[in-house]
């Protein structure tokens, strides 16, 4: 015969009982023993209990393809095209269309045209193109004997369009870089922009030149400085290859970048603030790592020597690290859900009595 009213006892155990159930059966993420079950059906399972179980090496840096030349080097002290020159012409002679009789005749400033030729009065038109500013002078005192045999002339360049390369992305001061100096290296030009916006082992380096992008990594760009040429574009981006994940019983996990070139696992554990201490089992820290096939480093960190062996074990991008979740800590929950509920029954009890 089913009771027509249950007693606060049987309530406070129903209502008890589906949260005890659910305490006992929660687990955040995979458990140690359920991923040594797994190694060797799913992936290869690697404990690591000296440095012969390391694997051979971590990032590698120094890929990098330089450009072939396709004008040579973008600065020359010649002539080029839109330059602005200035002539100043002296004479003593009275009789010369050049004497003034106080100040030298001036003719300018002139920008060079495409075709790369200026006009003169009482001279005529000389060529200036790729020519430098004593060449220009020396023609035109050849020109002006026939007219005036003490006429002395000089040139000057008062302007000039730079050229520039250009430079975008992750850097402190993007934009154009004039080339107003021979030999402007990568490096030069990296520096024009004030360098990277954090280290330079962040990110890569793309050059592009003629439609054409060559890239870089940190160790590359810099260990294979190269020549700029006019109309290079350099762009700084984040290296996305460099990224790690940090999971499981840790104090911040996260996705994050690498804290130095080449981390090692005691480095990947630092960055993420180390272990929960609460809730952590220090002897199960797994590093997955995608590859074919799939392999899983295990460390027992509570071995003095796999300590050792985290500052020796290195971290390649898109490895996941894994600290699992103590025994301990799934009966913390449980008891913590058990406490209010407990009281809950108790306080049911005591109004029940009280009737």
């Amino acid at each position: 015969m089913i009771p027509a009213r249950l007693s606060p006892r049987y309530l406070g155990l129903l209502v008890f009982l589906p949260f005890v159930s659910c305490a006992y059966m929660s687990q955040v993420g995979p458990q140690k023993g359920g991923i040594q079950a797994d190694g060797g059906e799913n992936f290869r399972l690697i404990p690591v209990n000296s440095r012969a179980d390391l694997p051979d090496s971590g990032r590698v840096y120094g890929i990098g393809q330089i450009p072939p030349i396709v004008q040579g080097s973008s600065y020359s002290d010649k002539i080029r095209v839109r330059d602005s020159l200035r002539f100043v012409i002296a004479d003593v002679t009275e009789e010369s269309p050049f004497h003034t009789g106080g100040e030298p005749y001036q003719y300018g400033p002139l920008e060079v045209p495409a075709d790369g030729k200026v006009s003169i009065p009482y001279v005529g038109e000389i060529s200036v193109l790729n020519r430098t500013v004593g060449q220009i002078a020396a023609d035109l005192n050849e020109r002006l004997r026939p007219i005036s045999n003490t006429a002395q002339a000089s040139v000057s360049r008062v302007g000039r369009i730079p050229h520039t390369a250009n430079v975008m992305g992750e850097v402190k001061k993007p934009g154009p870089v004039q080339l107003e100096r021979d030999k402007i290296t990568s490096m030069d030009l990296l520096a024009a922009a004030g360098g990277p916006e954090r280290e330079e082992y962040r990110y890569n380096y793309i050059l592009r030149r003629q439609g054409v992008d060559y890239h870089f990594d940190y160790q590359a760009f810099r260990q294979r400085s190269f020549p700029i040429e006019e109309g290079d574009l350099l762009t700084v981006t984040t290296d996305t290859s460099n990224r790690f994940y940090v999971m499981g019983a840790i104090n911040q996990p996260k996705a994050m970048q690498f804290p130095v070139p080449r981390p090692t696992l005691a480095d990947a554990l630092s960055a993420a603030s180390g272990f929960d201490e609460r809730r952590s089992d220090p002897s199960g820290v797994f590093v997955f790592r995608k590859g074919n096939p799939d392999e899983v480093y295990t460390f027992n960190l509570k071995e003095p020597t796999a300590l050792l062996l985290t500052q020796r074990f290195q971290i390649q991008g898109e490895d996941l690290v894994y600290v699992t979740e103590a025994p301990l800590a799934r009966w913390n929950r449980l008891i913590l859900q058990i406490v209010p509920i407990s009281q809950a029954t108790y306080n049911i009890n005591r109004v029940a009595n009280t009737r």
